[in-house]
């Protein structure tokens, strides 16, 4: 059933703060279809608490959210219960999740689910990391060091720029901390338990995951020297990694990890440090593809 009252959340930031062109063109064609609609732009501030109060306060029964893979994060964090199918207009920089949900539709393509008699549903698994839920991916180590480090950086660089300098200087100088997966410890240089296939914008780092299936990809890449970091990076971007010798790769249902110390990490790319995660299935959300 075509929806007739939606909630909107949409990031102005998202994008380098061009996110509004997406925004205001879902707002048209809504418009023109004789839509109902709420918009509540992010602010970091108080977000999740004003966005359960808009969901309690109205009878909405489609939850947009416009932005990339940070705003779904803090969307599905402030939703007060998952009952409202979801529907994900890419409009970040990365969208890494929603290349495992739209594949090849245009921008117009996924406006019109909101509007289709019958929109396709699927069961999209939510996880929990300690007091957080995630959607696409968990990562520790290297690119956890990595988001930590771009999180809130003032650049006048591209953001897909500024992240590959990170990544350059990071391939050099990070060295690999030893923490505990699960009850096994060694030197590791990243940790990535992914729900989707790809994050960091380009790279596949689970090329098997599937959204749907209750199971997390588990890939563990131990201590390597700068030169091997070379060699390997392109094969994570290609997802032709798994099988290689530092790389342990596992499929579970529960991860416990822990350090000594503060273990930077993120969670669909926001920014994280804490000496231990606690990561579990929490939910399915129905979203619209």
């Amino acid at each position: 059933m075509a929806a007739k009252n939606i909630l909107i959340i949409y990031n102005p930031a998202a994008r380098g703060g061009k996110s509004h062109l997406v925004q205001k063109a879902f707002t048209t064609f809504l418009q023109k279809e004789n839509i109902n609609f709420d918009v509540y732009e992010t602010t970091a501030n108080e977000d999740t608490k004003q966005i359960k109060k808009l969901i309690s306060n109205n009878q909405y029964d489609l939850i947009s959210i416009v932005g990339g893979d940070g705003t779904i994060n803090l969307a599905i964090n402030a939703l007060p219960h998952f009952d409202l199918p979801v529907l994900i207009i890419p409009a970040g920089s990365g969208n890494d999740l929603v290349k495992m949900l739209h594949y090849n539709k245009n921008i117009e393509e996924i406006f019109s689910l909101a509007v289709a008699p019958n929109p396709e549903i699927r069961a999209m698994d939510l996880w929990r990391c300690n007091d957080r839920l995630f959607a696409n991916g968990f990562g520790a180590g290297f690119d956890g060091a990595i988001a930590n480090k771009t999180a809130n950086k003032k650049s006048f660089l591209p953001s897909k720029l500024k992240y590959w300098i990170e990544i350059i200087r990071h391939i050099f100088f990070y060295s690999s901390p030893n923490f505990k997966v699960n009850g096994i410890s060694y030197p590791t240089f990243m940790i990535s338990i992914a729900n989707g296939r790809v994050y960091g914008g380009d790279f596949k780092v689970a090329p098997l995951a599937n959204i749907s299936d209750g199971i997390l990809e588990v890939i563990r890449i131990k201590k390597v020297v700068v030169p091997l970091r070379f060699l390997y990076l392109p094969l994570v971007q290609l997802g032709k990694h798994l099988n290689k010798k530092p790389i342990k790769y596992t499929q579970e249902s529960r991860i416990i990890i822990t350090s000594e110390e503060n273990l930077d990490a993120h969670l669909d790319g926001e920014p994280i440090s804490e000496s231990s995660y606690h990561i579990t299935f929490e939910s399915k959300l129905d979203v619209l593809i």
